[in-house]
């Protein structure tokens, strides 16, 4: 067993197209835990790849800020009507985009994969560097477990990645070669020497001090001790479904438990980070669990500091 504790990394998108493929090459490997494949150049086809494949959701995550001039004609002298019109008109009514008119200039906020489900890709000749009337997308990936991962996913107009576990085998040497990653509650971070001292335990070590427990009796072991074994058990049934019974990653997953470190990328725009945070972070609803906000809190911090919100 390998013990993570949570984290977060803001991702700041590079300028210029190769940018935009480098945002999106990211998500995707995280995907399939592919991310050591990743090399100068290796964006581009990648994406090409994802969109022949029509993997869209990792095209998402590139985000591209257009920025058009408008033109003004006149449909009726006489009222002195004035149509003001640009090429970039269709992405008013695009939800997963946020458009800015200024009446001279239009500027639009979007992603890769709206250009690409539309056939809209020839816009990229109104590819630009964000301007301060461009509402931002901001990227940041996580370092946390399954469950909090799923409180996060619940904020659906963000675009979202995460790692596998249908494709990920932790059998793998290049995952572990069987030694799962789990991620310590905040709760408990306070007491890692106690986490420590079970963490090189065989699993038939582990159950012979259970058994040994009296019945009603359970002062003589601690609730580290009983969290731990929960997942050594984990790990025991996965790698022996997946080395001796010849089971699949997307069928051993099954005896996966909240805990397992499930790295997560999220983009989102300003506004849909604010949302986030006073959910997460400030808790306008109610209590948020002590596992979100310990990545949200901080993060909102960060976030003022970058002059983001």
């Amino acid at each position: 067993m390998e013990f993570l504790v949570a984290g977060y990394e803001i991702i700041e998108q590079k300028p210029g197209l190769q940018g935009i493929y480098e945002a999106c090459e990211l998500p995707g490997r995280i995907c399939y835990g592919s991310q050591d494949k990743i090399e100068p150049g290796s964006a581009e086809p990648f994406v090409k790849r994802l969109i022949d494949s029509n993997h869209g959701a990792p095209l998402e995550h590139g985000t591209v800020y257009l920025k058009a001039r408008q033109t003004n004609t006149v449909i009726n002298d006489t009222e002195h009507i004035i149509e003001v019109s640009s090429p970039l008109d269709k992405y008013c009514s695009n939800p997963y985009s946020k458009v800015f008119e200024t009446g001279v200039d239009i500027y639009v906020t979007t992603n890769l994969r709206v250009l690409v489900d539309n056939n809209w890709l020839d816009d990229l000749q109104y590819l630009c560097e964000p301007t301060e009337y461009h509402e931002k997308r901001v990227m940041v990936r996580f370092t946390m477990d399954r469950f909090t991962g799923e409180e996060f996913l619940r904020h659906r107009k963000a675009s979202f990645n995460r790692e596998s576990t249908r494709y990920v085998a932790f059998t793998k040497e290049k995952f572990g070669g069987g030694s799962i990653k789990y991620i310590i509650p905040v709760w408990m971070l306070d007491r890692t020497d106690e986490i420590d001292d079970f963490k090189d335990m065989s699993i038939v070590d582990f159950c012979r001090n259970v058994i040994d427990i009296e019945e009603g009796d359970m002062e003589c072991i601690s609730d580290i001790f009983v969290w731990e074994f929960a997942l050594k058990a984990t790990e025991w049934s996965y790698n022996t479904l997946m080395n001796e019974y010849e089971w699949k990653a997307q069928q051993a997953r099954t005896v996966l438990p909240c805990a397992i470190s499930s790295p997560l990328i999220k983009t989102a725009f300003i506004s849909d980070w604010k949302h986030f945070f006073n959910l997460r972070a400030i808790g306008t609803t109610g209590a948020p669990h002590p596992q979100a906000k310990e990545l949200a809190e901080p993060l909102m911090n960060d976030f003022k500091e970058l002059g983001l919100i």
